[in-house]
């Protein structure tokens, strides 16, 4: 399980502010903070119809389903969370700091060593939850209902 992502709000229709997430999942080559771990570039794949954005990996907390997209070695996330009480809760949570950032959930396929680290050559992603911390050095963007953005860096 690692991490990367953001949030933030949009208006909808009934006049809530539910969050839309996004930004990075994960970026391959870079280490893990406190594992020995590394995904390879190019070496996550995910189903056709996407994955489920859970909180803190439980998968009985369902928010929604997305598809991923690749950039170079970046694995985004560009989602809206729902306008009910998961995605709600979901957007309160990040906006409040409780919630920083994504984390994959993986089954590796093919794995080795290289510097001392576990090199993940090949996974599947299974899911992401969102998190309270994760693995992977990462950004949290949270866009308030007004539309401004608000970074909150996380390490590096």
């Amino acid at each position: 399980m690692r991490s990367g992502a953001s949030c933030g709000s949009k208006r909808t229709p009934s006049g809530a502010a539910p969050a839309g997430c996004g930004d990075l999942l994960l970026r391959e080559g870079e280490p893990a903070k406190n594992i020995p771990e590394v995904f390879a570039r190019g070496s996550l794949t995910w189903p056709d119809d996407g994955v489920v954005l859970n909180v803190q990996h439980d998968r009985q907390q369902p928010i929604v389903r997305f598809v991923p997209t690749r950039d170079g070695d970046d694995i985004l996330v560009d989602v809206e969370l729902p306008d009910n009480t998961r995605g709600r809760d979901a957007a309160v949570s990040v906006r409040d700091g409780t919630l920083k950032g994504l984390s994959v959930e993986f089954l590796p396929n093919i794995t080795g060593k290289r510097n001392g680290r576990v090199e993940v050559r090949r996974a599947r992603l299974l899911a992401a939850g969102l998190v309270d911390d994760g693995e992977y050095a990462t950004h949290v963007d949270v866009r308030h209902a007004g539309g401004d953005w608000q970074r909150t860096e996380r390490w590096r």
